[in-house]
């Protein structure tokens, strides 16, 4: 038993020390850091601060993989062997998608290399992406979405989920909404997006309007307030008084515990996943539902990727097209009347 502690101990130590070292900015200290730390600064003025964060976490990791090498050690065709067995060290076991997120960043870099002559060739031309599983998608049928609504008693639940259902916004862009973010006059809606993204979401349901008027005198909210705010449930013991719910909105829950918890919870009411279960409904299936109500009742693709806010067609279309297999087989029997 002391072995397993001891053993625990020792990892949690290590990652502590390696979270530790990204912070401390170490591995521009090693020879791949300072060119490393020299593509970050150029990179700043390009990408949001949260994708800093990605591209540094990424080539932290190749810094300190090959913390013996330097960049002129990298020339093609030694150098791509060697990006090659870190990719795969790194990343082989991920899904496609991870992979081919660190594969970009570290093409990015090296490309960076080529082109200011730190590099002659680039290494990462010649290593291959993973190829992408079209993964299976769902929606959710028109009652159970009706349903998820309509099962909660709290309007700031139904509010938020009608941003999930009508209007598609994504996890993290409801985990940021404010209050002050609503511009009643116009009936919009400003959407802080992935990437650093800003756009504008128009809401034409005067209903949703009163709802978010009456939920804003209910609770006293102020403009810098969240909708989606934190709070925490306090016990009063063996009292059998119920819990009280101390509510911080000026901070915003988390999107990997809160609205996560949140989101199931809305679902247990709804009786769409027992009591107590937390996973296989995912809370982005909301988002296709309602790119998919807009393609059904329109067929306007345009207008479905103006609505999910891909910069794209094509993202769409490879989202949505050849999805519904039953309006396929019902646009080929229309077709086929025309030969009877």
């Amino acid at each position: 038993m002391s072995e397993q502690f001891s053993e625990a101990l020792t990892l949690a130590e290590a990652t502590r020390i390696v979270r530790d070292a990204t912070r401390d900015k170490s591995y521009q200290l090693l020879p791949l850091g300072g060119e490393i730390a020299t593509y970050l600064r150029h990179k700043r003025r390009r990408l949001a601060q949260s994708s800093m964060r990605g591209y540094e976490s990424s080539l932290d990791k190749l810094a300190r993989h090959f913390a013996d090498l330097e960049l002129v050690d990298f020339e093609p065709p030694v150098g791509t062997e060697r990006l090659e067995e870190y990719l795969d060290a790194h990343w082989g076991d991920n899904p496609p998608g991870t992979y081919n997120t660190n594969h970009a960043i570290t093409s990015d870099f090296f490309k960076w290399a080529a082109k200011t002559g730190r590099l002659h060739g680039n290494p990462m031309l010649m290593v291959e992406r993973a190829k992408a599983r079209q993964p299976h998608r769902t929606t959710f049928a028109d009652s159970a979405r009706q349903r998820i609504i309509a099962s909660q008693d709290s309007l700031r639940d139904r509010i938020a989920l009608r941003l999930l259902f009508d209007y598609a916004i994504r996890k993290g862009s409801l985990q940021k909404v404010r209050f002050m973010h609503f511009d009643h006059v116009r009936k919009r809606l400003t959407v802080f997006a992935k990437g650093g993204k800003v756009r504008q979401l128009p809401i034409p349901d005067v209903a949703f309007w009163h709802d978010l008027e009456r939920h804003i005198l209910d609770v006293g909210a102020e403009p810098h307030h969240y909708l989606m705010a934190s709070f925490k449930v306090i016990p009063r013991g063996k009292t059998g008084k119920p819990p009280i719910v101390k509510t911080y909105p000026e901070k915003p829950m988390s999107a990997s515990a809160g609205l996560h918890r949140w989101w199931y919870g809305c679902l247990q009411r709804a009786g769409i996943v027992p009591e107590g279960v937390t996973s296989g409904e995912r809370m982005h299936k909301a988002r296709h539902t309602a790119g998919q109500r807009v393609l059904d009742k329109t067929g306007n693709l345009k207008a479905v990727q103006v609505l999910l806010g891909h910069d794209s067609i094509r993202t769409t279309a490879d989202t949505y097209l050849d999805w519904d297999l039953d309006q396929l087989a019902a646009t080929l029997a229309e077709v086929l009347l025309d030969d009877e």
